[in-house]
């Protein structure tokens, strides 16, 4: 008993140091941040909820539209497509229909009609694998479940590298396979496609080649990675040939929208904050490298620096339409007011156009106006602030040091009023 009561006594001694060690810790963490000026510390909130955000978009990606309005093959949900070359000539028409009749927990059952060719198939609504129907036990190429993280395994095809697809209503014959990539990055594209409703924008896809059973190739097929929804088909047996997703009701465009709303209200919401904040503080606002005056114009070109990459450069408003002429309009919009914002920094954003080059140049061989390669991975309008910011600090350290050097040379009392005036010379030349 006695060693017992040392033992206890000596835990309770360890934590307690523990805990004055942890308290010690946290009063540091408390001091180092309160001797900070007011925009770190808003700077370091942004950061903070803009990654928390992240954290919680990763998480609802992985739900997706899955979690939201459960799988494609869900009663209501359908897809219309284009049919074009060998396509449109197998079906005698160039429109295919896929609709979702009837769902249960379990199953639902598709009817797909293409010109005269109508067919019914039940479908194992979590696999997407046809239960009743021609080539039962193997997906159709509309739609199934496209991993989206490298260690995910996939409900249609497990752990089969070479798994195989049904070809009905495509102008394939014979058996077709995939081989699936091991890499995310290799299976990751971009793609543009024309929807209405809530579909629309360049889509992160997909991408799987298919194969007779020679290993010859035959076709390649571009899938939403969230939905697993096909967008494109294109086959090379007999002849060229193609199905392209024209519209769906099925909302895979739900990430984009979660995160454009997310991102653009924490930093407008923010941003007011720290306007609020600037107005309180005064004299550390105007000797901070950062400094703008707190009137119509300082303000508003601060909220364009700081929403533009999320409102027209990243799941901007063009790519929610999905309408090329809305996203050239809106492209157009965001580069007045980048310039009007960062002045001849915001030349970084005529890269934007470089794609409308070719568009127009499809236009000039008579054909509409239905893809356009969006440049998504260039962050140009982020580019263009940040080389505004980064010219703008090193200006304020510029006449930092004038201001400095010449106040060494006076007196004492005439060194405090310069710097105390720092701000508001700042305020003038910068």
């Amino acid at each position: 008993m006695l060693c017992v009561a040392k033992e206890i006594r000596y835990a309770l001694k360890k934590g307690a140091v523990k805990l004055q060690n942890s308290a010690g810790f946290s009063s540091k963490i408390r001091k180092m941040f309160k001797n900070k000026s007011f925009i770190f510390q808003d700077y370091l909130l942004l950061a903070a909820l803009l990654a928390l955000f992240q954290i919680f978009w990763w998480g609802f990606t992985k739900g997706s539209n899955v979690a939201v309005t459960g799988p494609f093959y869900t009663r209501g949900f359908q897809a219309k497509y284009d049919l074009d070359g060998t396509a449109a000539k197998t079906f005698g028409t160039n429109r295919l229909v896929l609709k979702v009749v009837e769902s249960s927990d379990k199953t639902a059952t598709v009817r797909i009609n293409a010109g005269k060719k109508s067919r019914q198939f039940v479908i194992d609504r979590k696999t997407s694998k046809i239960l009743i129907g021609p080539k039962s036990g193997i997906p159709l190429i509309f739609c199934y479940d496209a991993v989206i993280e490298p260690n995910q395994i996939s409900a249609t095809f497990g752990k089969d590298l070479s798994p195989e697809f049904s070809t009905e209503f495509t102008p394939l014959k014979g058996p077709v396979y995939t081989k699936i990539k091991k890499k995310n990055s290799d299976n990751v594209v971009m793609w543009y496609h024309k929807s209405a409703g809530t579909s629309y924008g360049p889509q992160f896809s997909w991408e799987l080649g298919l194969f007779d059973s020679k290993g010859t190739r035959v076709g390649t097929i571009v899938n939403d990675i969230t939905s697993g929804i096909l967008l494109d088909a294109r086959f090379y047996e007999n002849g060229w040939g193609s199905i392209n997703l024209l519209d769906t009701n099925y909302p895979t465009g739900l990430n984009r929208w979660a995160i454009f709303v997310g991102y653009n209200a924490i930093l407008f919401f923010w941003g007011i904050f720290h306007v609020v904040r600037a107005k309180r503080h005064p004299e550390e606002w105007q000797a901070h490298w950062e400094y703008f005056d707190l009137n119509f114009f300082g303000i508003s070109k601060f909220f364009i620096r700081l929403m533009a990459f999320t409102i027209f450069g990243f799941f901007g408003f063009g790519i929610l339409t999905g309408d090329p002429y809305k996203l050239l309009v809106s492209d157009l919009i965001g580069f007045g007011l980048m310039i009007y914002a960062v002045g001849p920094f915001a030349f970084l954003i005529v890269f934007k156009f470089i794609q409308w080059i070719a568009a127009f140049g499809v236009f000039a061989g008579g054909r509409p106006l239905e893809y356009v390669q969006y440049p998504f991975g260039v962050l140009l309008y982020l580019s263009a602030v940040v080389c505004y910011l980064i010219n703008r600090r090193s200006i304020y350290r510029n006449l930092k040091l004038e201001l400095l050097a010449v106040a060494d040379k006076l007196p004492e009392e005439e060194k405090e009023k310069i710097l105390r005036r720092f701000g508001e010379r700042q305020r003038k030349e910068i």
